[in-house]
């Protein structure tokens, strides 16, 4: 049941980020925010997609069902342990992110601002 309560609380918050993401953009247009939105909603979500179909090989792995994936087969050769395959897709998924927020970033620092003049 608390499971359930912070799923749906996260995909919730999620989805009010991808909202205020995109009325900002309506706003002004910046492609910032688009980015900002891959980096900070999007890839998050797709990123636990991944986690899921890399948790079912796992598995397989472990009671020995080969997973036809060429990574598995290095643990299957005995090439890479399973533990530096898990924190090598961490790791990877992690960079994924970075660099989306740093494209984001560098674009939304492009963005000129408008000065108020007060009379």
């Amino acid at each position: 049941m608390l499971v359930t309560i912070l799923a749906v609380t996260a995909l919730l918050l999620h989805l009010a980020i991808a909202v205020i993401l995109v009325r900002k953009f309506i706003q002004t247009r910046d492609i910032g925010f688009i980015w900002l939105g891959a980096a900070v909603v999007i890839w998050p979500l797709l990123s636990k997609l991944l986690d899921a179909g890399e948790r079912v090989l796992i598995d397989r792995t472990l009671n020995h069902q080969w997973a036809a994936f060429y990574r598995f087969t290095l643990v299957e050769r005995g090439k890479i342990t399973l533990g530096s395959l898990v924190a090598s897709q961490a790791l990877f998924q992690q960079l994924i992110g970075v660099c989306l927020l740093l494209v984001a970033v560098l674009y939304l620092a492009k963005t000129k601002t408008r000065t108020i003049s007060v009379p």
